[in-house]
């Protein structure tokens, strides 16, 4: 165990991060860390911030061009670890960057006004993300997102919030899988994303108990891209179950879908804008997809659901009347996500949507 803080016998991560080895556990004192950057090359290893989170402040430094700090061991874990404000000369630094070959896991985590939150290199990786924040990262030229990675195995996140990246996306991933489950995705009434999640490559995509928010000043009018860039995946299948998007920006289409996907399959979702939206643009035919229960509907039927600070997106009971189920029509989405980062056991009924029950 490698002891990290003041009083301790290493005083920056950095310093731990020098003699780390294998099988090592790196405790971090919660508490400020301010310009101290570092490469974690050794596998199999947990580094977590002790009584609460250690905060690693860039104050203007990064580690090999790329960021905070740059992850490329395998079977790595990133536990109660704070990343902002990195930036490098490129300006295309990162809160961690991840490089080929990695297998990652972050936990109670946040990433905070980067240039990006997450940025991976293609290669096979993997990345799992849960109960962790992504805010206010990018720069605004609209290649950098808060998160965004590259031609990778496979991203996993649970019970997570994305929220205002600046231009780029809220979430992006050319990853060959990509799994989204019980998390918030959101512009808020002032945030200024392009996608709220995109898929550029498709790939086998699933998106289940999900709350999306698109807001007035989003810079793309479309909530979820898929496609856009070319199906390079060797899958490519889009599936969303139980997910709830709210478009308070006028125009545009809840999905944006590449033609020749191989199936989309849409199951029991809210879909709910401003009464002018398109439900899916980008050359995919509609009738194509598999659906079952889904409810199409007005947003201001879900009146918090552009609240960034305590987002609410439980349906009015307007809309409530509308999203009853007498069915189970996924037996597989099992877990709640009443706000960010929490979990709950679904009640007896099902509704449409993601919420099952209210807050």
């Amino acid at each position: 165990m490698l002891q990290v803080g003041p009083g301790k016998t290493y005083t920056v991560p950095s310093a731990a991060a020098a003699v780390a080895q294998s099988g090592d556990v790196i405790k971090i004192a919660a508490g400020d860390y301010r310009g101290d950057v570092a490469t974690w090359n050794d596998s199999n290893i947990t580094i977590c911030g002790v009584g609460g989170r250690a905060r690693l402040y860039a104050d203007g430094r990064n580690v090999q061009g790329k960021g905070l700090w740059v992850v490329s061991g395998s079977n790595v874990t990133i536990d109660s670890v704070e990343f902002r404000n990195a930036t490098v000369p490129d300006q295309n630094g990162a809160g961690v960057r991840v490089e080929p070959g990695t297998s990652l896991k972050i936990i109670n985590s946040g990433f905070y006004d980067n240039e990006n939150g997450i940025l991976a290199a293609a290669g096979a990786t993997t990345i799992t993300i849960d109960r962790s924040e992504f805010a206010r990262n990018g720069i605004g030229d609209g290649y950098t997102h808060n998160i965004y990675v590259n031609q990778i195995d496979r991203i996993a996140v649970t019970s997570s919030y994305f929220h205002e990246a600046k231009i780029g996306h809220n979430f992006k991933s050319r990853a060959r899988e990509s799994v989204i489950e019980n998390s918030y995705l959101m512009d808020g009434s002032t945030g200024s994303a392009s996608y709220l999640a995109d898929f550029p490559n498709g790939g086998k995509v699933v998106l289940r108990g999900n709350m999306f928010h698109k807001g007035p000043n989003a810079d793309n009018p479309n909530a979820i891209s898929y496609g856009a860039e070319g199906l390079s995946n060797p899958t490519n299948t889009f599936e969303m179950v139980h997910n709830t998007v709210a478009v308070t920006r006028s125009g545009g289409a809840f999905l944006a879908i590449a033609s020749g996907v191989t199936s989309v399959k849409l199951t029991a979702n809210l879909f709910a804008g401003t009464g002018n939206q398109t439900f899916v643009t980008g050359g995919y035919a509609l009738g194509n997809a598999v659906q079952s229960n889904n409810v199409t509907s007005l947003a201001s039927n879900i009146p918090g659901a552009g609240n960034i600070a305590t987002p609410n997106f439980w349906p009015n009971s307007t809309l409530q009347a509308l999203i009853g189920l007498s069915v189970v029509p996924d037996a597989s989405y099992t877990r709640d996500a009443p706000a960010p980062y929490t979990l709950r056991a679904l009640p007896g009924g099902r509704k449409v949507g993601a919420l099952q029950a209210a807050p």
